[in-house]
């Protein structure tokens, strides 16, 4: 998450999967300003992680980033993709709250 805040993504939200019917155990969602930054905030985190994501997507629009690292999904949106999307909406039970 500190790679995301360094990077002045916006509204980090995590989310516990484990008990649902989806293949990871979490989901990380925030967004960026614009796609550009959007894929900034993507391509940061492809450069700090040590692991390399099994399957990426979105990069080169922008508007909704996808990176998979199995226990981990991560979702950078861009504000408006964000909203239409909602996945913080249709999964509201399993955001956790006040992720460190």
């Amino acid at each position: 998450m500190h790679i995301i805040e360094d990077k002045k993504g916006t509204h980090p939200v995590i989310l516990d999967m484990r008990d649902t019917t989806i293949p990871t155990s979490w989901f990380l969602i925030a967004e960026g300003e614009h796609p550009l930054h959007v894929r900034a905030l993507a391509e940061e985190l492809l450069e700090k992680l040590p692991l390399e994501p099994s399957h990426l997507e979105g990069l080169t629009e922008g508007r909704w980033v996808l990176l998979d690292y199995g226990g981990v999904v991560i979702h950078l949106f861009e504000r408006e993709a964000r909203s239409f999307y909602d996945l913080e909406g249709l999964w509201s039970d399993k955001v956790v709250p006040n992720p460190e």
